[in-house]
């Protein structure tokens, strides 16, 4: 089963289980207006409502980009929807105004990676934040994962495939593609930072 079946069979699960939004990002989506680039948006968890613009919601899963449309519907909030890898953004260049990847970057390995943090400095305006946040493979919890890249089961719908870094390999994807890295707050879980395009 490849990945996209994964997402698309634990959409529905997925969904109730990560309805709230943390804390951090939605501080960062307040501070924005424009066009604001959900990247790896899954269902919708931090869709909201953006300042003088919107979101632009992005997912490879069709049914997580469905709930996501869903929950657009429900709370009224204007939004746009495509269903497209990370790796394939499909707007022009210097098309936003700023972005956030969060929990979505950990999920391709390391070339796919390369390829996605090109893509969004590509479609970002010069000057533009980022704000990302992927799992920390120093956290207590992902310690018994030996090596870099793993298979986590969802129940009996399959197996989600992460990459796990260090604060240090992923500043260094992010700085290798042209962006500054203007801030890190890390939890013990979470690698998180705010970059800017150059």
């Amino acid at each position: 089963m490849n990945q996209k079946q994964v997402w698309d069979n634990i959409a529905k699960e997925w969904h109730e289980f990560k309805k709230l939004p943390a804390e951090s990002t939605i501080e960062f989506l307040k501070k924005q207006k424009g066009k604001v680039l959900d990247l790896g948006s899954g269902s919708g968890r931090h869709l909201m409502k953006i300042k003088n613009g919107k979101m632009y919601l992005l997912d490879f899963s069709e049914k997580m980009i469905e709930l996501a449309k869903q929950k657009a519907k429900k709370e009224n909030i204007e939004a746009e929807f495509a269903v497209s890898s990370m790796t394939k953004i499909p707007y022009e260049n210097n098309f936003f105004d700023s972005a956030i990847c969060i929990s979505a970057l950990h999920c391709l390995n390391k070339s796919e990676q390369k390829k996605a943090v090109k893509e969004l400095y590509r479609v970002l305006k010069p000057k533009a934040q980022v704000l990302i946040g992927v799992w920390n493979k120093d956290s207590k919890r992902l310690k018994r994962h030996k090596g870099k890249e793993t298979l986590i089961k969802w129940n009996d719908k399959g197996e989600r495939y992460y990459y796990l870094f260090n604060e240090k390999e992923v500043h260094d994807l992010f700085e290798k593609q042209g962006f500054k890295i203007l801030s890190s707050d890390n939890s013990e879980m979470m690698i998180r930072f705010i970059g800017e395009k150059n």
